[in-house]
């Protein structure tokens, strides 16, 4: 039997895409802050105009490795499009490093969650899998991204996990009943886009991997805003330098 939305599409990225990306090595820095970091550490950069569904791209090297570092638009959609015209450009290995608000007392503002499984509540992933499709990262790479993450962290007092990851279309509808619940089924946090890009990765066969820093808590009475504290801003240095590490020791 037919079902709707099974047939060809009519925008077809790999028909409309002409550029190819500078590296098929990919990293996707869902905040400006992120992107500049990432930006400063680059070696022989470049940067480049690769897609309207991207704000900002930089190819350019680390440790000998050629890498492509872009700044997606925000939300499951954008960032979504933008995943899309990556990988119709050639894009075969992809890191998103973002922020993400604590769901558990677990995790608390400037720690980091290595997502191995999330929960839909963005609408984008649902025109790519069925709904009981559980969006998960490459295994491998996503081992990887939390074993340099470690490495990078050394000693300093962040705590790192790996758990599921919540991701909704809407900020303001984080309602507590939902955090409360969501918690409980293990997840630990809660973003935009990551089980979106995780359900498209998969979907097109291509490998990525999500690292998020806890930026705010919402498992408390009232609401803990951490967006501009300095536990944030060295963990997500610490992101930027564990997820270049690993796409550049990554083999396509």
């Amino acid at each position: 039997m037919f079902k709707i939305g099974e047939d060809k599409p009519v925008i077809n990225p790999y028909e409309i895409v002409k550029k190819r990306v500078p590296s098929d090595k990919v990293l996707l820095f869902l905040t400006p802050r992120l992107f500049k970091e990432a930006t400063k550490i680059l070696q022989d950069k470049k940067e480049v105009r690769f897609s309207g569904a991207l704000f900002k791209s930089v190819e350019g090297y680390y440790n000998d490795s050629k890498v492509f570092i872009t700044l997606p638009f925000w939300g499951a959609p954008a960032a979504t499009a933008g995943l899309e015209t990556l990988i119709a450009g050639g894009g075969k290995i992809f890191i998103m490093v973002g922020e993400a608000g604590a769901l558990s007392p677990k995790l608390r503002i400037g720690d980091i969650l290595i997502p191995t499984w999330g929960l839909r509540e963005e609408g984008t992933s649902y025109h790519y899998m069925p709904p009981n499709t559980i969006p998960k990262p490459d295994v491998k790479l996503a081992k990887a991204l939390y074993n340099e993450v470690k490495e990078v962290k050394g000693r300093k007092k962040i705590r790192v996990l790996r758990g599921g990851i919540w991701s909704t279309d809407a900020i303001y509808r984080e309602t507590k009943d939902k955090v409360a619940e969501y918690s409980r089924l293990g997840a630990l946090g809660v973003d935009m886009e990551a089980t979106a890009l995780m359900t498209v990765a998969t979907y097109r066969g291509v490998r990525l991997a999500v690292a998020v820093a806890i930026s705010d808590e919402l498992y408390g009475d009232q609401w803990k805003a951490g967006f501009k504290t300095k536990k944030l801003k060295k963990a997500e240095k610490i992101l930027v330098e564990a997820s270049l590490k690993t796409i550049a020791k990554t083999k396509v």
